[in-house]
């Protein structure tokens, strides 16, 4: 606790002596230079094999993805905000509405930047590379572990907090770093706690990635997180709190005509009151090809689920997956996506073939 109440009041001072260097910039801006674009996609997905006894959403059906408003506002030279709103249906065929980002960043150098808000956490490279906007993503759907928390992933894919980052370059080498300091995850994994934090503890975790840039640029790094989850009594067995760690690693490939992306994670939970601990992996593959306005793709995505974890259990399930699919790029502003996917789950093997149209306005 001593390291975090210093950790805060060294990031206080830099914001009090941020905002005094800001004061001087700001005063030669007539107002802020706001932006606004908007991301959404239709989706048709025909569904075959078996499915869970109790699911009623695998039909062959039309869809609405989300509907995304993405906005950034520059404040002065060294001081930014970005908004992101989104709009999508749940399950009940409702209109929910979620603000998933919302940041302001001061900014000394590339090797120093702090942001305060809610936004999405370094895990390594799909978090923050394809945000909301599936027009971004090279595949219908972002890797299972992934998935927003809404959506059945098992991942902290959002923080609300403090987030320090920067990058170091010496030739064609880039080293990057970021850390960060949060409300850790809530009682239940869809829960991102935004308005207070349930217990005493926050969420603290780090990136590293060293990156050459080129024709045949890659990156490589790793990431750790740890949290306390606060205690759910009115659900068996979450009687007591949970100590959670992931530890994951990245790696990313790219020149002209070919893409490679892969992550792993290994997620650790512990009741804090018995001991017991539960292990969970995850990792995906994918490789794309760039053919002008057509890319090709193929990858795998793997999530194996220790279901006696109270934390998860039904109706999260291990899911192993390989896909195939093929990206079109009609214009600059839509492409239309086909994709086949096999997930093979602990009741069958399901077949899925997706046709998603996906845009920004």
């Amino acid at each position: 606790m001593a390291t975090i109440r210093g950790t805060l009041l060294l990031l206080a001072g830099l914001l009090a002596s941020s905002w005094a260097g800001a004061q001087t910039t700001t005063s030669e801006d007539v107002a802020p230079r706001f932006n606004l674009r908007g991301f959404a996609d239709v989706d048709f997905a025909g569904h075959g094999g078996e499915r869970p006894p109790d699911d009623t959403t695998g039909k062959t059906a039309f869809a609405l993805g989300q509907f995304d408003l993405y906005m950034v506002s520059k404040l002065s030279d060294k001081i930014s905000f970005l908004g992101e709103t989104v709009f999508e249906l749940d399950e009940q065929q409702e209109i929910a509405v979620d603000l998933e980002r919302l940041q302001i960043t001061y900014r000394w150098s590339d090797a120093l930047r702090l942001a305060a808000g809610r936004g999405h956490t370094a895990l390594g490279y799909w978090n923050e590379s394809y945000h909301h906007g599936k027009l971004l993503q090279p595949t219908v759907e972002r890797p299972e572990a992934l998935k927003f928390e809404d959506d059945g992933g098992i991942l902290p894919v959002h923080f609300v907090g403090l987030e320090a980052s920067g990058r170091a370059a010496s030739g064609a080498w880039d080293l990057a770093y970021v850390g960060y300091v949060a409300n850790g995850r809530g009682p239940r994994p869809e829960v991102v706690q935004g308005a207070f934090d349930a217990n005493g503890s926050k969420a603290v975790g780090g990136k590293l990635s060293l990156s050459r840039q080129g024709r045949h640029s890659f990156t490589f790094g790793g990431m750790a997180y740890h949290d306390v989850i606060p205690a759910d009594p009115g659900q068996l067995g979450r009687e007591s709190e949970i100590g959670a760690t992931i530890v994951g690693a990245h790696l990313v490939y790219q020149d002209e005509h070919f893409q490679l992306l892969s992550e792993y994670f290994h997620v650790t939970d512990e009741l804090r009151q018995t001991g017991e601990s539960f292990s969970h992996d995850a990792a995906y593959a994918l490789g794309v090809l760039h053919f002008g306005k057509w890319s090709p793709y193929a990858g795998i995505d793997w999530l194996d689920l220790d279901q006696k974890d109270p934390y998860y259990g039904p109706p999260l399930a291990s899911v192993t997956r390989a896909l195939f699919g093929v990206r079109w790029d009609v214009a600059s502003f839509n492409a239309l996506k086909l994709e086949y996917n096999r997930d093979d789950r602990p009741w069958g093997v399901e077949h899925v073939v997706v046709v998603q149209s996906a845009f920004t306005f």
